[in-house]
């Protein structure tokens, strides 16, 4: 009995394995999306019907903001709609002959007309009326119905406020959003480069460039794009800067013992370009030409209480067009040979003071040991033997 009972129940699971799988039939139609006033055509389809041979719907809808103009592009034989907008709703009957029609099948295209405002939606309801095959027993279908909506919203407005800031080497793009964009296209000199959700664009250039951005709004839900609209952007020429410094903060009359002041020029820069000339003034009525120069003071001033400092300038010229430049001026302190402590004097402070310092070298700058860049009379980045002889032959000498 057992066996007979196994048996059976092996042979129901075959029978259940073995049935084809029958997919429901739905009637549907998507959302529909449309602007104020215009015309959007959408259909009606009957997915996973098996030699449907009558179909009879009818769809319901809100007549005073949409209403259907026409229905046409059906795959049944004879189709028919009653279209009657007074009341809201579209009766449509359809007929296949031979063996019907299976698969999804379209019923009709409906034509939709917006005739509300902007930013209103109502539901497309489907009522089966009636469906069936294609065959004597005209047995019925079972089916479902997916409703949908209808929306009217306003098309896609283009970017607006749109603005840029620029560097030699960069543009920066900003903008406000339009109404109804769920992107913004960027466009960089007619060549797309990106689908935006953002309301910048930033990018790298080549100096003295010009760069036309074009911009334009879209919405999905319409498939539309707003116009564009563009900008202009020249990269303009930038005008070059120009720095300087003195190699040594302390410097000394060198006319009888040689002490070279060395000024720097080469932290000067172009950002776009190159610079044509550096001219400096060293401020007792002589001049140079280089990136680096050296330089021999053969006076100082004293004002019976201080050294006033020669004030040098430096101007840097620029290759795009030579009459834009660079200025800037820096103080040079000069003293008179041997003194070291800058008090109009050489004694025995100074020759105190290199003393300490003996033995102290540097490679460009006396950074950080200004003690040092005293004691340091011929410039020469050592405090030795020289550095004294200097004071013993200055000694007692006065500004």
């Amino acid at each position: 009995m057992t066996n007979v009972i196994n048996s059976i129940f092996f042979a129901l699971i075959l029978v259940l394995i073995t049935l084809p799988f029958v997919s429901s039939t739905t009637i549907s139609m998507g959302d529909v999306y449309i602007e104020p006033g215009a015309i959007s055509t959408t259909p009606i389809i009957i997915e996973n019907v098996s030699h449907v041979g009558t179909i009879d719907i009818t769809l319901f809808y809100n007549s005073s903001l949409v209403r259907i103009s026409d229905a046409s592009d059906s795959e049944f034989d004879f189709m028919h709609p009653v279209i009657n907008n007074s009341a809201g709703y579209t009766r449509i009957g359809g007929m296949a002959y031979g063996d019907g029609l299976s698969g999804n099948v379209q019923l009709a295209d409906l034509e939709f007309e917006a005739v509300g405002s902007a930013d209103v939606t109502c539901s497309l309801c489907i009522n089966i009326n009636e469906i069936k095959v294609a065959d004597a027993t005209e047995t019925t279908i079972p089916a479902n119905v997916q409703n949908s909506s209808i929306s009217i919203i306003n098309p896609p407005q283009s970017p607006g406020s749109l603005s840029s800031t620029v560097g030699c080497h960069w543009i920066n793009w900003t903008w406000i959003d339009g109404n109804n964009n769920d992107m913004v296209e960027v466009l960089i000199n007619d060549t797309w480069v990106m689908n935006s959700t953002m309301q910048y664009y930033n990018c790298t250039v080549f100096p003295h460039t010009v760069h036309i951005i074009s911009l334009r709004g879209y919405n999905s839900d319409l498939g539309k794009y707003s116009s564009y609209v563009n900008q202009t952007v020249s990269i303009p020429n930038f005008a070059p800067a120009a720095s300087a410094s003195s190699m040594h903060l302390h410097n000394n009359i060198g006319s009888v013992y040689e002490c070279k002041t060395l000024l720097d020029g080469s932290a000067s820069s172009d950002p776009d370009g190159n610079l044509t000339h550096y001219q400096w003034d060293f401020g007792d009525e002589t001049s140079g030409t280089d990136e680096v120069v050296e330089h021999i003071y053969t006076s100082c001033t004293w004002n019976a209480t201080f050294y006033e400092p020669f004030i040098v300038n430096l101007e840097v010229g620029d290759d795009l067009d030579p009459q834009i430049y660079d200025g800037v001026t820096i103080s040079v302190n000069v003293y008179i040979a041997g003194d070291t402590n800058a008090d109009g004097k050489v004694n025995i402070l100074d020759a105190t003071l290199v003393g300490v310092e003996w033995g102290e070298t540097c490679t460009d700058y006396w950074a950080g040991n200004e003690n040092g860049d005293r004691a340091d009379l011929n410039n020469d980045c050592k405090v030795n033997i020289l550095d004294a002889v200097i004071i013993g032959a200055c000694w007692g000498h006065t500004a």
